[in-house]
């Protein structure tokens, strides 16, 4: 499987290999992607701190983070560099899995229509 290393590669990937639909609802493509994220509640950012982009699939994304503060249904608010540019991907909390060294966390996107990978590569 080919990795992707930044957002531009990820494009690049995502064109060559194409997008389809399979039984686990999209192919996913791995990556680390570095970025930021922070969760806002009740008007007060509870949480904030370096992601890892590690993988991506049109139905959502898995990134990294360190802080348990992080609960499913909350807001995840992400930031990505690309070409000069920042990125911003806000998405909903649907999956966290305790690891070693943090915590893997699986959002999705909050509109049915804009999927995340549309969202990351606008």
């Amino acid at each position: 499987m080919e990795e992707a290393r930044d957002l531009l590669e990820l494009k690049d990937l995502i064109a060559r290999l194409g997008l389809r639909d399979d039984r686990r609802q999209s192919p996913r493509y791995t990556m680390q992607i570095i970025g930021n994220y922070h969760i806002d509640q009740a008007s007060l950012r509870i949480a904030q701190g370096r992601c890892w982009l590690v993988d991506i699939s049109r139905e959502g994304i898995a990134v990294k983070i360190k802080d348990a503060a992080v609960k499913e249904g909350m807001l995840l608010h992400l930031q990505f560099l690309m070409d000069a540019k920042i990125i911003d991907v806000t998405s909903k909390v649907v999956h966290i899995e305790e690891q070693d060294d943090g915590y893997l966390v699986g959002v999705r996107s909050l509109s049915a229509r804009d999927d995340i990978i549309s969202q990351l590569l606008q």
